[in-house]
């Protein structure tokens, strides 16, 4: 490894990549690959039979120059410090976005999006089981097995005015300084979608008590919160944006939030897994339409089918073969966060434990947060989400949790067998 780079050399470094993301606002993968409302009401008036007619509109010659140029100055930070590393890196995560959206609409932008994001049959970290195998896993698992006499009391759904303001009294309690718009947008189309200064609640949407508690954890104390404080950052206030590369750990991270709060019903974690077969399902030529039919069948009203078989074609082709593959990311991301959480959550690790909200990062980011952390060019993230803030309830947790990681919980399972096999019994 190269020696650690001075400080003048790296702030120059900050300022640079600084300088890039701030003429690269333009590029925003998520908002390129959106479907205008007007697709959605023609589909249904047709009889919802007929792939979507989507069209990108792309200055292609603009994404040309712009991938060029940041070609460029990826290759400008030499060295292999983990500080230069992850200078380099964010600036190819910025290349890597306007890659995406100069393939819009071709099989190509599905390509970009399996090497970026990974898909349903990427393996974790070298070994066997694959991102399909994890979601295969939590549906089994989540499917009921017993007959229960016992059920939920019975709530009351919010609309989205409601969650709205729900979301505005939170932002002003827990973190009254942070300047974040919550509106109600009818052209949303996930129910909740927040960057980092705006929240937009869809306007047709509903919600149930833990659903709108885990929309909180996830959108606003994770996404918003790590947009905000990257912004924050005196000399590194590109880590707002994050780019591809971050995806997988922000969207595992606000996943963990969920779970930590015991907010993630059996329905939301069963979604998240379905989407990653519907993935799955597009890679294998399903189009557009069979991944709708395929959903409503399974008893998905029509409205949620749409918008969540236009997760998966958005970008890339409605007529099946080359999806968007992001949404593989987010039991894949979980099980990062929770490995990460497992090994590094331990007394005396609590300021590098905050530097995971600093911004919008990638795991693999935090050697070298450590670093600039250490030598005083990177500063205490502003907001603390609570889950963090709460630090003598959540090392004893991992503590614990660490343990299992040396027994052999296929005989603790089977000294259960029985139990299990008369609970199933009708």
């Amino acid at each position: 490894m190269t020696a650690l780079p001075s400080d003048d050399a790296i702030r120059e470094g900050l300022a640079r990549v600084e300088s890039l993301a701030k003429s690269d606002r333009r590029v925003r993968v998520l908002e390129a690959i959106g479907w205008p409302r007007e697709v959605e009401e023609r589909f249904f008036a047709g009889g919802a039979d007929a792939l979507p007619e989507v069209t990108y509109e792309v200055d292609r010659d603009a994404l040309r120059d712009r991938v060029r140029e940041l070609d460029a100055a990826e290759r400008s930070f030499d060295g292999d410090h983990p500080i230069t590393l992850w200078l380099r890196s964010s600036v190819a995560s910025m290349r890597d976005a306007s890659r995406m959206v100069l393939a819009l609409g071709t099989a190509e932008f599905s390509r970009l999006s399996k090497e970026l994001y990974g898909g349903p049959r990427t393996r974790f970290h070298g070994g066997n089981e694959r991102n399909i195998d994890l979601a295969r896993h939590v549906i089994d698992r989540l499917r009921p097995h017993g007959t229960d006499e016992a059920t939920d009391d019975a709530h009351e759904l919010l609309d989205a005015e409601a969650m709205a303001q729900s979301l505005r009294a939170r932002v002003a309690t827990e973190y009254p300084g942070m300047a974040l718009a919550v509106l109600v947008d009818p052209d949303a189309t996930a129910k909740v979608v927040a960057g980092t200064s705006r929240v937009r609640v869809r306007a047709d949407a509903t919600f149930t008590p833990w659903e709108a508690d885990a929309l909180w954890h996830h959108e606003v104390e994770t996404h918003a919160l790590t947009g905000q404080n990257g912004a924050a950052q005196p000399e590194a206030g590109f880590l707002r944006v994050g780019g591809p590369r971050s995806t997988r750990t922000q969207e595992g991270l606000a996943v963990f939030t969920e779970l930590h709060h015991h907010c993630a019903s059996i329905e939301r974690l069963q979604r998240l897994a379905n989407r990653v077969l519907l993935v799955d399902m597009a890679e294998q030529g399903a189009s557009f339409v069979d991944l709708y039919r395929h959903l409503v069948e399974h008893g998905a009203p029509a409205r949620e089918a749409y918008l969540d078989a236009q997760r998966v074609c958005r970008g890339g082709l409605v007529a099946g073969g080359a999806p968007f593959t992001k949404d593989t990311v987010y039991l894949a991301g979980l099980l990062d966060v929770q490995a990460f959480l497992s090994a590094v959550v331990r007394e005396g690790f609590r300021d590098e434990m905050e530097l995971l909200v600093c911004g919008r990062i990638a795991l693999e980011d935090l050697t070298a947060l450590v670093h600039l952390r250490r030598r005083g060019i990177l500063q205490r993230p502003r907001y603390i989400p609570r889950w963090l803030r709460r630090w003598r309830t959540l090392v004893p947790e991992f503590a614990f949790l660490s343990f299992l990681d040396s027994i052999a919980l296929q005989r603790v399972q089977e000294q259960y067998a029985a139990l299990i096999r008369t609970a199933t019994e009708v």
